[in-house]
């Protein structure tokens, strides 16, 4: 019995028209995080590399950061929210309500009612990810003409200086960005991705309190536990033995996917890592160091938001030449890393 041949489209490309981006007012130095963490303040400054994280207010949360970033991307891409065909929001998890969608939220004040909405949970690399998976269904969909990718996240809630187990990510602040992706855009085209997760770091990094098996009840007391506890030793040797070496595989990967070699890369848009994981990726890939945007220093790690964010800044200050190419590369929580090739 014969098979029947299956028609794909054609590849998509698509590529990104607008950006936004959104951080909250309050900023906390690197001082005072190491005061109360009673730590020396040059390991959060020299080892790490931030004086400042950005810290949201009672009345800032993903979603509303979120939104704020999202309505500037419309804006600068052009579009108004009628246009938006689907909409990706990308967060750690921990939304502004349990139990809740807050791509639908999204939908409902952008006013793109024919738009498909969904979350995207896959720690820092989430950004990079949903950018990719949205081409996936413009490939699949042919209606679907602009696809809003957000990301938000307000991580210094699950961080306590006063904690010893947050030490090792007393950089964790608070942030949105948000891009549009257009079909057949001709500005940041996506042109690879890859990927990988390691399943044996899922437990690294995880609130113990608040999820089934620890739900916070009636007479609950181990607020400590509604905090992101790390175990410092398994942190370090993740990013002694494993991080580096995962980060720079998903990023030759990439390229191998795009028929590029890295000395055609010209910029490195990445999550914001300390000072010298950060040489070390460059260093790794043949990329001077400076041809990375680095946004550590005034707003710690934000999340997934993070490489979109630097990307961003990039653009408007004119470091991404049109027709050069560049990486998106990520890492993030479970552990997994992301790449993606990009041509700007």
């Amino acid at each position: 019995m014969n098979t029947p041949t299956v028609e794909r489209p054609n590849t998509v490309i698509a590529g990104i028209s607008g950006f936004g981006t959104y951080v909250p007012k309050t900023r906390i130095s690197a001082e005072e995080l190491a005061r109360d963490a009673n730590i020396p303040l040059e390991k959060l400054t020299e080892g790490i590399g931030f004086t400042h994280i950005h810290k949201a207010s009672d009345d800032e949360h993903p979603f509303t950061m979120g939104l704020e970033a999202a309505k500037e991307a419309l804006l600068d891409a052009g579009l108004v929210g009628e246009e938006i065909d689907l909409v990706i929001f990308v967060s750690a998890g921990d939304y502004d309500y349990r139990f809740w969608c807050p791509s639908s939220a999204v939908v409902r004040e952008i006013g793109c009612h024919h738009a498909y909405a969904f979350e995207v949970r896959n720690g820092c690399a989430g950004g990079n990810l949903a950018c990719n998976v949205a081409m996936g269904l413009m490939e699949r969909d042919p209606s679907i003409n602009h696809a809003l990718v957000i990301c938000a996240d307000t991580l210094t809630r699950v961080v306590s200086p006063k904690i010893p187990e947050c030490r090792p990510i007393l950089y964790f602040g608070d942030g949105a960005a948000a891009v549009v992706l257009t079909r057949n855009h001709p500005r940041y085209q996506f042109l690879s991705f890859s990927e990988h997760t390691d399943g044996d770091l899922g437990d690294l990094l995880r609130v113990e309190a608040g999820g089934t098996r620890m739900p916070i009840k009636p007479g609950f007391n181990e607020w400590e536990k509604t905090f992101s506890c790390v175990d410092e030793l398994a942190f370090a040797t993740l990013v002694n033995q494993i991080y580096l070496k995962e980060y720079l595989s998903v990023m030759n990967k990439a390229l191998d996917r795009s028929g590029m070699m890295a000395s055609q890369i010209e910029y490195v848009l990445m999550n914001q890592i300390k000072n010298s994981l950060r040489i070390h990726i460059m260093n790794g890939m043949g990329i001077p160091e400076d041809h990375t945007y680095i946004s550590m220093g005034e707003f710690g790690h934000i999340g997934p938001a993070d490489c979109l964010f630097t990307m961003a800044k990039a653009h408007r200050e004119g470091l991404l030449p049109e027709g050069k190419l560049a990486i998106l590369a990520a890492s993030g929580l479970g552990f997994s890393w992301s790449a993606s090739v990009i041509r700007c």
